[in-house]
């Protein structure tokens, strides 16, 4: 784990039934702020390019860590709230990833 890394949701979808999908927001919302994650990125017209090509939804979610992200995508609530997800969409993507450490964004910064 490196240290003082975040974790990162990326997921793309088409949105095919928009109601349900509202569901879904307004019960991740306020459990994603418990968990310690926020919407770091949020774009309803993405340039899907690669199998995304139909994507009405790009979002990325940011938590404290990697570990963070994982037992919150793993956790059984979401797993409830993701149900409800799957339905309102197609073509999802779903993709956890970590961020560079702070070591690693210093060494960034000191190079430009």
């Amino acid at each position: 784990n490196k240290r003082g890394a975040k974790g990162y949701w990326i997921s793309t979808a088409k949105i095919i039934n928009q109601d349900l999908f509202d569901e879904y927001v307004n019960k991740v919302g306020p459990w994603l702020k418990e968990v310690g994650g926020q919407v770091f990125a949020k774009d309803t017209e993405p340039q899907g390019k690669e199998r995304t090509e139909d994507a009405n939804l790009a979002v990325i979610c940011e938590f404290p860590s990697m570990r963070a992200a994982v037992e919150a995508y793993e956790s059984e609530k979401y797993k409830e709230f993701s149900k409800l997800r799957k339905v309102a969409t197609e073509n999802s993507t779903f993709t956890i990833m970590e961020g560079l450490d702070e070591a690693a964004k210093l060494r960034r910064a000191m190079v430009m």
